[in-house]
């Protein structure tokens, strides 16, 4: 890693953003596991579909004094359930349980996709002490119900009598990618290269997403659930190989982010400051200024949800065709998909 690369890192954590190691493949990541890259420079990972128990062990032991040091803030590893579970809520809570037991580490995530059986899964898995990565979430409203199964997940597990502080949530809109649907829609729509529409859909959408978060942890049983230990829900950003990382910075968000990703941004201009806070009313009219033109961020997420799911499915499939299927106890899904944050 460059020093450059570093001195960005340094910065985006001075500005409350954490980063996030993205890997390709199982092997890349276990790389980056052997390596320092994390603890030393990345302060959570995204383990891609297809690692191995003892990968994600391994990073998370790596992780382990951040994570220690930050009180369970960061430190984290997220490691997925196998996507054929995702409409399928008591099934898919049921594999994020025996997952997070076969990874038996504190700071791991439960990666699980926010479908509506996610949404349900998640309020289940939080109830249960069981930390979670809300995966794929493509719209504020489908944030919206993430953060009441949140807040659900952590009243059920606060009347259980279990320490809040063990079960974290972090929620994930891959910005890039939601992007790249956008301006192929206004391509084909023939909206000019140069308009200003181009390259806000994602950013629009992620200021909403910040809102509404500050919104929902201004009121007051929130402030019970944080007296009792709860982690205030992060925000996680994907923001694909074309960049992005300097508009997405905000305070307790965070950047999922390759090497090469990371590189490339070092050798961009230097980051301005906030871009999420007080914004909203900015990316409600860029949002009605693509509505106008016939792209709706809601039917772009509908597409992206059915569409990265299918793709994640398929992926396991090509990998353990010749596998017996098995039951959602089994946990970990074998296929190394480029899965989105």
């Amino acid at each position: 890693m460059s020093q450059g690369a570093g001195a960005l890192l340094k910065q985006l954590v001075s500005e409350g953003v954490s980063p996030w190691l993205s890997a390709r493949d199982p092997a890349e990541f276990a790389t980056g596991a052997r390596y320092p890259t994390l603890g030393g420079h990345f302060h959570n990972a995204l383990a891609p579909a297809g690692s191995t128990p003892s990968q994600a062990r391994r990073a998370c032991d790596l992780l382990m004094p951040v994570f220690e040091v930050s009180k369970g803030t960061v430190g984290h590893v997220s490691v997925p359930v196998p996507p054929r579970w995702a409409h399928d809520a008591r099934a898919l809570a049921a594999a994020a349980r025996a997952l997070h037991g076969a990874v038996a580490r504190p700071n791991a995530l439960i990666r699980m996709p926010m479908t509506p059986a996610g949404v349900e899964a998640l309020a289940d898995c939080l109830a249960d002490g069981v930390g979670v990565h809300a995966s794929l979430v493509f719209s504020a409203e489908r944030y919206a119900e993430v953060l009441d199964a949140y807040v659900a997940g952590l009243e059920r597990s606060l009347a259980s009598g279990r320490p809040l502080g063990g079960a974290p949530m972090v929620a994930s809109f891959p910005v890039g990618l939601f992007d790249r649907e956008v301006a192929a829609r206004l391509d084909r729509l023939g909206v000019p290269a140069d308009d200003e529409v181009r390259g806000a859909a994602g950013l629009a959408v992620a200021r909403r997403m910040y809102r509404l978060r500050e919104e929902r942890l201004s009121g007051d049983w929130w402030r019970v659930l944080r007296a009792n230990g709860a982690l205030q829900p992060r925000l996680l950003w994907g923001t694909g190989a074309d960049g992005g990382v300097g508009a997405l910075v905000g305070w307790n968000t965070a950047l999922a982010l390759s090497v090469e990703t990371l590189e490339a941004a070092a050798r961009e201009p230097a980051l301005t400051g906030d871009t999420l806070l007080n914004a909203d009313a900015e990316a409600a009219c860029a949002l009605r200024a693509l509505e106008r033109l016939g792209v709706h961020a809601g039917e772009v997420a509908a597409v992206l949800e059915a569409a990265e799911l299918a793709r994640l499915q398929h992926g396991r499939a090509v990998r353990t065709e010749s596998v017996p299927a098995s039951g959602p106890g089994t946990g970990f899904a074998s296929a190394p998909a480029a899965e989105q944050p």
